[in-house]
């Protein structure tokens, strides 16, 4: 039996209900309105700034404007102002370029593979030239490959390796180390300037049960700095060659309405138990020079030689 409630009450029921819906409406409002209001007198500013030199040039200037590398040249201006991290403008041929690539093709469709190896001696050597969407699948055929092969230890060489794709490495880190119980207990986490988590990257408790060392250099950057940061935080490897680049940050990629993208800094990235490696890179627990000339095998290389003698040390 339903019980009927009076007009009355139904009508006090329904004012109640919009005064609460206009309370919160307007504490959201007033939130966004004073963020906005903030920031009106140097938004004003800066666009009188810019109205008064594009007035000059219009008025003045002998050539013409061309409109197209007028705004390119605003974007790539307001961009070389940022400070903190990296950012960069793409085009949209530039932009439909790096989602190929991140499919493991080129614009022409030829495959690009971003992983090779071979074993040398008793041990694996694994080269990651780039940290693209199908570099942990790449990772791991490497990896099976080497283990058939009873390698005793493996090698990774992310030397001028430079990358924003950050769960791309931590796919890769992933398969190599267990579970993260410690620290951040995460492969690595993303905080955003309000100090909120704004990306975090698991790991599972599957791992690879042999001893790794990471060939880093001073263009070492990015996805491969938190690599070798976290190999060594899970004790799984030793890191040998030149301190890194110190790009420890996140990036985000923000499609534009005229096909192109803007990569901005969004986050700093906090490794595994180290601290940041922002500005600072990831210093070598071996630090040996590179060869004097370009060497014609890894038996001429001393950095990847100190490596290949800290695997095996590590295994013995």
């Amino acid at each position: 039996m339903h019980k009927k409630i009076s007009v009355g009450l139904a009508l006090t029921i329904a004012v109640a209900t919009l005064i609460v819906t206009a309370v919160i409406t307007t504490a959201v409002t007033m939130n966004i309105y004073s963020g906005l209001i903030a920031d009106l007198p140097a938004r004003e500013e800066m666009f009188d700034s810019l109205a008064e030199v594009d007035n000059l040039i219009r008025t003045h200037y002998y050539g013409t404007v061309e409109e197209e590398s007028l705004n390119a040249g605003l974007t790539e201006g307001y961009l070389g102002s940022l400070t903190v991290g990296r950012n960069a403008g793409m085009t949209s041929e530039e932009y439909s370029d790096y989602k190929l690539r991140q499919t493991g093709t080129d614009k022409d469709g030829n495959a690009v593979k971003t992983v090779t190896w071979e074993k040398f001696g008793s041990a694996g050597y694994i080269r990651i030239s780039d940290f693209t969407d199908t570099t942990p699948d790449e990772f791991k055929n490497a990896c099976d490959a080497l283990q058939n092969d009873a390698v005793t230890g493996i090698v990774i060489d992310v030397r001028d390796t430079d990358s924003i794709n950050i769960q791309s490495a931590a796919e890769v880190i992933d398969q190599i180390v267990p579970l993260a119980t410690e620290g951040t207990q995460a492969i690595a986490t993303a905080v955003d300037k309000n100090g909120k988590n704004a990306k975090v990257f698991s790991a599972d408790a599957n791992s690879i049960d042999l001893p790794f060392s990471v060939l880093v250099n001073e263009s070492t950057a990015g996805a491969g700095e938190l690599l070798a940061c976290d190999l060594r935080d899970f004790g799984k490897a030793t890191v040998v060659g030149k301190t890194t680049a110190g790009n420890g940050t996140y990036q985000q990629i923000f499609e534009l309405t005229d096909g192109g993208a803007l990569v901005l800094t969004t986050a700093k990235l906090l490794p595994y138990t180290s601290d940041s490696f922002d500005t600072i890179g990831v210093i070598p627990d071996y630090e040996v020079d590179p060869a004097s000339q370009t060497p014609e095998d890894l038996n001429g290389d001393p950095q990847f030689m100190q490596a290949y003698a800290s695997v095996s040390t590590m295994q013995s």
